[in-house]
C-alpha cells in the first residue's frame, strides 16, 4: 500500500479526506500515482501537474520525506509501505 497525506485546499478535491491509501499495483512512480489520484478525485492532477505532466512550481512532493524535485522528479519509483506527502504552496499577504 502506498500512504499519500494530501495537504491545503487539494483536500477540496477529496472531499475533505487528508489521508489516502493506494495499492502499489496500481501506481509504479509519481506520474501515475496522480493519475490514479485524479481517476479516484478528478480533478486534482490539474492542480498539482502543469499541461506536461511536470510538478506546478507552487507543489512539493516528498516522497519518504524527500522533495520529488531533487530525486528522479516525476519519475521517482514507489513501492509498497512508501508515504507520499502532497504539498501545496501557500502564500499571502
Amino acid at each position: 500500500m502506498i500512504f499519500i497525506n494530501i495537504s491545503g485546499h487539494l483536500k477540496d478535491y477529496t472531499g475533505n479526506k487528508r489521508n489516502v491509501e493506494i495499492s502499489e499495483k496500481d501506481v509504479t512512480d509519481v506520474t501515475s500515482l496522480i493519475s490514479k489520484l485524479d481517476q479516484m478525485y478528478p480533478g486534482i492532477k490539474d492542480r498539482v501537474f502543469d499541461d506536461q505532466d511536470r510538478t506546478r512550481e507552487f507543489v512539493n512532493i516528498f516522497v519518504n520525506g524527500l522533495n520529488a524535485r531533487e530525486t528522479e522528479k516525476e519519475c521517482t519509483k514507489l513501492k509498497d509501505g512508501d508515504t507520499v506527502h502532497i504539498l501545496p504552496s501557500v502564500a499571502g499577504g
